[in-house]
């Protein structure tokens, strides 16, 4: 078993986190089972979704799935949280929602041409290992000619007067700081590019976690999933585009989008 973070170990942090956010997405069921789709997610629909199946992957209390199904569209949920999962079958008792893992989906290979990952559930999981599982998943359920799109926090994001940049960069160094000022014993706070955040959603929920992705990040998990080739990562509005164009430089807005593309038998 692999040491990683300051003596604790891969799998106990994996396991530290998925029950930190097992109890946050659990606190905001009461606004996610009546939120909207956004804009983004509405064309993206109209675009490409509509006579498709659609995975709607960490579909939480089921926002994406409620809204595409009374769309007409063709659309499953699945989620590890069955706090979120009660709330979206109460939310949409004609819906279809699957208890599962996104990186062990208990679903059929090739069985869906359009798999989404939206709002960043990407960024819930904690380790590399179940990042690389995650996104085979994805590619593994994906038909032939479909599509696989990850929207991601980006750890570039600058904010307004680059405030949210600055306070990452800040918060990065302090943890440097505060593990050499130990003698480097001890476990650290958080690895880098990891955060936990203050829910903003639901008054009563607790924290979150979210590690915090870059282009560069992303591109070589694909790599390691042998589906490099496959992969774009693009911005907002290259997403609706065919083909997408990828990002140029230091992307600073505050997501970004994995597209990857399955190609035909």
């Amino acid at each position: 078993m692999t040491t990683t973070h300051g003596g604790v170990t891969e799998i106990d942090y994996g396991a530290m986190i998925r029950a930190l956010n097992q109890v946050h997405y659990a606190g905001e069921t009461s606004f996610y089972s009546t939120a909207p789709l956004r804009r983004c997610e509405e064309r993206l629909y109209h675009k490409f979704g509509v006579g498709t199946r659609i995975l709607d992957v960490g579909c939480g209390a089921g926002r994406v799935t409620r809204a595409i199904s009374r769309l007409g569209g063709s659309i499953v949920g699945v989620d590890i949280n069955e706090a979120a999962l009660a709330a979206a079958r109460a939310g949409c008792p004609n819906g279809t929602f699957v208890h599962g893992s996104m990186n062990a989906l208990p679903l059929p290979a090739d069985s869906f041409d359009q798999v989404w990952c939206l709002r960043f559930s990407f960024n819930a999981l904690a380790t590399e290992a179940e990042r690389l599982e995650a996104l085979s998943e994805l590619w593994r359920v994906c038909a032939p000619g479909g599509t696989v799109l990850v929207e991601t926090f980006n750890w570039h994001y600058a904010g307004r007067f680059w405030l949210v940049r600055i306070a990452n960069i800040l918060d990065l160094s302090a943890r440097a700081a505060r593990w050499h000022g130990q003698g480097r014993t001890g476990s650290r706070p958080l690895p880098a590019r990891d955060i936990i955040y203050l829910a903003n959603k639901a008054s009563a929920a607790s924290p979150g976690f979210a590690h915090l992705t870059t282009s560069r990040e992303l591109y070589l998990l694909t790599a390691a999933c042998g589906i490099r080739k496959h992969a774009t990562v693009t911005s907002d509005d290259g997403v609706l585009s065919t083909p997408s164009p990828p990002l140029r430089g230091r992307h600073r807005r505050y997501s970004m989008w994995l597209v990857l593309r399955k190609p035909p038998e």
